[in-house]
């Protein structure tokens, strides 16, 4: 996708109706004549009073308010402490003003309404739900879900009760949990409701006939075939250069960054957001040392063991201590029907800590954080100065904490949780789209003859396919003592995808809304002074010494990398995942700042930031 593409994607995420009775056309609350008669009788008469009361009348009145003893100096009144705040003598201004913000939010949110969201059909299109997520279900002998099971399953969604998916069929044998499919209905105190948010349509997950689910499959192949690839490889090693030809041959199908209408491994496998192709792939944001609690945290990571050890030239020899899993039919299988599969995490055998170099190690970052941890860990680094919008900025008698300081800061970024409110509702209550292994089961199935799918010639006849074969050959050898050549994708994680439906991702919800957040809160054109990059093992950081990078083009980066780490790892897509799910988390936040802008006592505080199609807008 190139930049004008991207610039012109629909970003408006929340549906739009006519104000609501009792709503002005911006969506805020309008008082009935007898509320605001009410509200504005209590505040002039009072003041009214206190302003014609003579002084001493007026003394004693304040005196009552705040009591005698202050004044009086007692000794019992020394223990005391004199309340002196705006408010002090008018309590209902202060409770009139807090109700009168809470019911503008709860009116914008009514604006919003609940849109009805569109799908792609599929499951409609195909009785046997092959272009659906079923997982845990009851399976036949080529994965494809039971139709009695399924129908029990959309009916729990349709009930929305936790006794009706209590009660939804397993496979026999399985012990796998449906995650959490109630998450999605949990109302919001503050930001857009759920169901809200839409997906952005240049976005809707791609039906499993189409050409466009053929880019992102072909995309998932060759993440996995090239996970140990080193970045600093990527312009020297053939393969490279071929997976960058096959992506190149969708054309506008693969929604990803070109360079003149070419996929290049400059641009290969990122996003085509403001700063994303600049430069390393990876954030510097996640090469920083940085302190938590006192304590300094250097980010080298414990790695997990390379399946391929690549030469520069692109000759490489299978390591035979390396490990990726689903890669036989069985074990594949067995995953689907919700059987635990019991493998072992296989990290690097000579124990070395290393810096991110490769895909591989972007997936294990992204599976081994906590919701919004790699954003708190993105604050900690210092990202610079603060927006100019904050009202401290320009001051030198005050500074921020509880508000436009670091306390507000952490604040913010732990609100975002409510995203995966969204993403939820979207997974389990939408699309309900495969996870890649489940999806890309269908291309196995196919070539090896089991069923007959409506998968595109360009995806099965791509070249990444004999060369995932071979490797997935490998790995069954040494895992199973087997020659079975599969075209499964092998997934990075030893315990499979999760247990809940693919579209959006929620790790692209995450990074979309606190990517947005600190993008919010800092200078995007401040200049990283003294970039860096990995050595080829990862041992080092070495100068970068390229084009110049940004904090707004890095925070762009860290999205990218926490989000499309998941589908180096196998577990999740580009378009129907990441990208949904990464405009989606931006229109959570930009709600979520919108909303909070209503409560801040200090004036003139305003947030800008670059959103990811490139506009720039002003809260």
């Amino acid at each position: 996708m190139t930049k004008a593409d991207s610039r012109s994607l629909p970003t408006d995420l929340f549906a739009h109706t006519s104000a609501p009775s009792g709503s002005s056309p911006n969506g805020e609350e309008l008082l009935s004549d007898d509320k605001a008669t009410k509200k504005q009788g209590r505040r002039h008469s009072r003041r009214q009073f206190l302003g014609q009361a003579g002084g001493a009348t007026a003394g004693v009145l304040a005196v009552s308010a705040i009591g005698l003893e202050p004044l009086i100096g007692s000794r019992r009144s020394a223990a005391l402490a004199v309340e002196v705040s705006p408010f002090v003598n008018d309590r209902n201004d202060r409770a009139n003003d807090a109700e009168q913000i809470r019911n503008q939010a709860a009116a914008a949110e009514e604006v919003l309404g609940q849109p009805a969201h569109p799908t792609n059909g599929d499951e409609e299109l195909y009785p046997n739900r092959i272009g659906n997520f079923h997982k845990t279900l009851p399976h036949n002998s080529i994965g494809e879900v039971d139709p009695a099971a399924y129908n029990q399953f959309l009916a729990a969604l349709a009930s929305g009760t936790f006794t009706a998916f209590e009660n939804v069929p397993r496979h026999p044998g399985g012990t796998g949990e449906l995650a959490n499919p109630l998450g999605g209905l949990a109302f919001n105190m503050e930001g857009p409701d759920s169901p809200a948010v839409i997906t952005p349509p240049a976005f809707l997950p791609p039906p499993i006939a189409s050409r466009k689910f053929a880019a992102q499959a072909v995309e998932l192949y060759w993440q996995a075939y090239l996970r140990d690839v080193p970045f600093t490889d990527y312009e020297t090693n053939p393969v490279v250069a071929q997976a960058c030809a096959d992506l190149t041959r969708f054309g506008a199908d693969y929604i990803g960054p070109k360079v003149g209408g070419v996929v290049t491994p400059q641009v290969l496998f990122r996003y085509d957001f403001p700063g994303s192709t600049v430069g390393p792939m990876v954030s510097q944001f996640l090469y920083r040392t940085f302190f938590y609690d006192g304590i300094e945290v250097i980010p080298r990571m414990r790695v997990r063991q390379p399946v391929i050890n690549w030469n520069p030239d692109g000759t490489f020899t299978f390591d035979p201590f390396g490990r990726d899993f689903l890669t036989a039919f069985s074990e594949w299988l067995n995953h689907q029907n919700g059987v635990a599969l019991g493998n072992a995490n296989v990290f690097d055998v000579n124990d070395t800590r290393r810096f991110i170099r490769n895909v591989r190690d972007i997936g294990h970052l992204a599976s081994s954080d906590t919701i919004q941890t790699s954003y708190y860990r993105a604050a900690l680094t210092g990202l610079g100065p603060a927006d100019l919008g904050n009202p401290y900025t320009n001051s030198t008698r005050q500074g921020g904490f509880a508000t436009f300081g670091l306390g507000h800061l952490n604040n913010l970024i732990g609100s975002v949780h409510k995203g995966e409110r969204h993403t939820w509702y979207h997974k389990w209550f939408v699309h309900r789209y495969p996870r890649p292994d489940g999806g890309l089961g269908l291309v196995d199935n196919h070539l090896q003859s089991r069923a007959n799918y409506p998968l595109h010639p360009d995806l099965l006849n791509s070249p990444v396919l004999p060369l995932i074969a071979g490797y997935n050959q490998h790995l069954n050898q040494v895992r199973f003592g087997s020659s079975e050549a599969s075209f499964l994708l092998p997934l990075e994680l030893p315990g499979g995808s999760p247990n809940h439906p693919s579209a959006p991702a929620g790790h692209a919800v995450t990074a979309g809304a606190c990517v947005t957040i600190l993008k919010a809160w800092f200078r995007e054109n401040t200049v990283i002074n003294n970039p860096v990059q990995p050595n080829r093992d990862g041992t080092a950081l070495v100068p970068f010494t390229g084009a110049q990078l940004t904090v707004g083009g890095e925070l762009n980066k860290l999205a990218h990398n926490m989000s499309a780490g998941r589908d180096m790892s196998g577990v999740h897509w580009r378009v129907a995942d990441d990208l949904t799910g990464l405009f989606q988390g931006e229109a959570v936040a930009i709600r979520l700042l919108t909303e909070a802008k209503a409560t801040y006592p200090e004036p003139n505080a305003t947030f800008t930031l670059t959103k990811f199609d490139g506009t720039t807008i002003t809260i």
